[in-house]
């Protein structure tokens, strides 16, 4: 048996693709959501571990706040707000990264689905040739 293959249908193609994109990008979302956790809760825990430099010159007591001086004070009130929403901020950019994601490989998809069914326009198609396989019969849906 020969069959044609005279196009693509990009709806399909294109829910394949953004199931496929979603499952290829969530682990490495989340491992870069974790490493991006522990690093936020580590610069925080050294921000706040900066201690106070005493000095003593000719006689004279100077200290010096090292948060103070950089002007990280801001920026360590905002890791703190950060840390402890961290987990729900965590999920919601972790989800959306991932949809960004299957969106993306849908849209590549989509786009190589088109350029199959304009070759396909210009040339005629695929031709495949089908040979049947003996066994039970397979239900139709």
């Amino acid at each position: 048996m020969k069959y044609r293959l005279n196009g693509i249908g990009t709806l399909s193609i294109a829910k394949f693709g953004c199931l496929l994109g979603w499952i290829v990008t969530l682990i490495p979302n989340l491992v870069c959501a974790l490493t991006t956790w522990q690093l936020l809760t580590a610069l925080r825990a050294w921000l706040e571990g900066l201690e106070q430099i005493n000095l003593s010159l000719l006689g004279l007591d100077y200290t010096f706040d090292l948060v103070d001086i950089l002007q990280l004070q801001e920026f360590l009130t905002t890791l703190q707000g950060v840390e402890g929403r961290a987990i729900p901020l965590m999920i919601s950019l972790l989800i959306a990264a991932s949809v960004v994601g299957g969106a993306l490989v849908a849209l590549v998809l989509i786009l190589l689905g088109w350029g199959y069914n304009l070759l396909a326009w210009l040339t005629g198609g695929l031709e495949v040739e089908l040979r049947e396989i003996p066994g039970p019969p397979v239900p139709r849906q």
